[in-house]
Parts: C-alpha cells; sequence; structure tokens
C-alpha cells in the first residue's frame, strides 16, 4: 500500500458521509454550525464537517480531488521534508489544519448567524492541491479522469467553485475554500521554500518551451 494515509481518510470520510446521508442526525450533529460553534462551543464542529457532504457527487468531488493530489504528497513531498514517519504525521497534520483554516473565514462571517451551516471536506483538500500543484506544477493529473498539469487541474478546480458557489443552492462552503489554499501556500513556503522558484520555471517552460 503505496499511499495509507491517502486511502484512510479517503475510506473514514466515505464511509462518515454515506452514513450521514442515511441519518440526517449523524448530518445535524457533524456539520459546521458557526453559530453552534461560537454560541455553544461545539468546537468539534471545526473538524467534523470535513467528514459529511451534501450528497453523492460532492463527496465523489472531493474523493476524486484528495486522490488525486494526496497521492503523491504522501509518497513524495511530505517525505521528502519530514522523513517517512514524519511525512504520515505531517500529512494528518497538514490536512487537519487546512480544514481548520477554511473555517476561520465562515466563522467571523457567520458566527452570528444560526441558520448558516456547511459541509464537506474541501478545506483540507484546498490545501493539498495548492501544495501539490507548488511542488509538482507540470505533473500530469486525472482530473475527471482528463489528464492535465496540475497547475491547470487545480485553475479548473477553482473555476468550477466559483461556479458553484454562484449557484447559491448547496450547503457547501465554496468562499471558505481560500482559507485552506492560503494555508497550503504558507505551509510550502514555511517548510519547502526552494519549491516557488522551481514552480515559476516549470510553468514558464511548459508554455514557451
Amino acid at each position: 500500500m503505496e499511499a495509507p494515509i491517502t486511502l484512510l481518510l479517503l475510506a473514514v470520510t466515505g464511509f462518515i458521509s454515506w452514513r450521514a446521508f442515511e441519518d440526517h442526525g449523524i448530518m445535524s450533529k457533524l456539520r459546521y454550525s458557526p453559530y453552534l460553534v461560537k454560541q455553544k462551543k461545539e468546537y468539534y464542529r471545526l473538524i467534523t464537517h470535513a467528514f459529511v457532504h451534501a450528497n453523492w457527487p460532492h463527496l465523489l468531488f472531493n474523493a476524486l480531488a484528495l486522490y488525486s493530489f494526496g497521492d503523491a504528497l504522501e509518497r513524495v513531498f511530505f517525505p521528502h521534508l519530514f522523513g517517512q514517519r514524519g511525512g504520515k504525521i505531517m500529512m494528518v497534520l497538514f490536512y487537519l489544519l487546512g480544514i481548520l483554516a477554511a473555517a476561520i473565514p465562515a466563522y467571523r462571517k457567520h458566527g452570528d448567524h444560526p441558520g448558516y451551516n456547511s459541509v464537506g471536506a474541501s478545506g483540507g483538500v484546498s490545501a493539498m492541491l495548492m501544495a501539490f500543484m507548488i511542488a509538482f506544477p507540470t505533473a500530469q493529473v486525472g482530473f475527471f479522469f482528463i489528464p492535465m498539469p496540475a497547475f491547470i487541474a487545480v485553475f479548473v478546480f477553482f473555476i468550477l467553485e466559483v461556479l458553484m458557489q454562484r449557484s447559491g443552492r448547496t450547503m457547501i462552503a465554496h468562499d471558505a475554500h481560500l482559507g485552506g489554499a492560503v494555508f497550503g501556500l504558507v505551509f510550502v513556503a514555511i517548510f519547502a521554500p526552494e519549491c516557488y522558484p522551481s514552480f515559476i520555471e516549470a510553468v514558464r517552460e511548459f508554455f514557451v518551451g
């Protein structure tokens, strides 16, 4: 098994999301409510919302993105920075901190709004997307089974996010994904700053040869 942490995250997220689809009580208990976090001190929601999803397409979209990008980060990027065992631990911490970072904007914006709720792993996934893009900008990834360079795949991902946000018809916190993305960029800047000049050069060579 080459990427056990990525597969474990996928399995846990898939199982909990499936149970939440079947039992609305689970969904209600785990989804992100900034109001309940602020007023009732239910801080666990800052993390648990990432393990439930609005529907099957939402779950599959995040699962595909997590697998496409998390696999290489776990096998190459994190071990390179922290060693094999340390890399596994940092992979989990990175994912969870990305989820927390993505939750901050909604907490500040909706902490006094009891009607606001959101679900989904997109905060942690967004962090992974950005870290992967900077570390492996021209690596070919299968985005919805369409091969493309990583930096283009991330661009397409965020275009889709903007379109879904504008629809305004889901519990998905599209506007919070920026927090996860910024966390991913900052993490790379701190622990692997050499990736940024390499990223710029790789993208330049992709376009001009």
